[in-house]
């Protein structure tokens, strides 16, 4: 239908779309025809410059107490053995987690040699710088070079040579592997290394 304009011109009355023809599309067609609708007649997709809602960020973990022997304001660091688990947490709040491996032999050390992760609460002793290290697994490979990764954080525990430290090899993390140390990624050892200092607490669960 046509119509003259306030100037003459003509304008052209469109009519109001009925929903009918596309009800019927989708009771004949099915998926085709609901498709044929998203593509040409449906609502559109949020375009570029669009606002999209985004999922809320997640909370912060945090535990329920401190252990006894740690200040509630301070930053310490826990080694959960049945998680393969280090958590580094200000007070109660877990700042930052990795995977770990640890001693090949579960439970508590008891003896040198045993290949055990010791359990309790110890404190970081020194930082030692471990690039150029080498060992020797007895594996009949010989030395290995840089199986201790960039950094070994030693552990005053009462027992020799147990630290934090790196690896050569990325697949043990997650295992019970090592001679009674924590392992970690060397990237997350050396993340490790720039958030503590010398006397913080570490906290070795079973």
């Amino acid at each position: 239908m046509k119509y003259k304009g306030p100037r003459g011109g003509r304008y052209v009355a469109r009519r109001r779309r009925s929903v009918l023809p596309l009800l019927l599309l989708v009771l004949l067609l099915g998926g085709t025809g609901y498709l044929a609708y998203s593509l040409f007649g449906g609502p559109s997709r949020p375009g570029e410059g669009e606002k999209k809602v985004s999922a809320p960020a997640e909370a912060k973990e945090v535990i329920a107490s401190l252990p006894q022997g740690v200040a509630e304001e301070s930053r310490w660091v826990r080694i959960d053995k049945s998680a393969y688990r280090l958590d580094y947490l200000d007070g109660r709040e877990i700042v930052a987690s990795f995977p770990v491996a640890l001693g090949l032999v579960s439970g508590d050390k008891v003896k040198r040699g045993d290949c055990r992760t010791p359990e309790g609460l110890f404190e970081i002793e020194q930082v030692q710088d471990s690039s150029w290290w080498t060992h020797d697994f007895g594996d009949g490979k010989g030395p290995v070079e840089g199986a201790y990764g960039p950094w070994f954080i030693r552990l005053k525990t009462g027992w020799q040579g147990i630290g934090i430290h790196g690896t050569h090899d990325p697949a043990s993390i997650g295992t019970s592997v090592t001679e009674g140390c924590i392992r970690l990624l060397n990237e997350n050892v050396q993340w490790l290394k720039d958030h503590i200092e010398l006397g913080m607490k570490v906290l070795i669960e079973p």
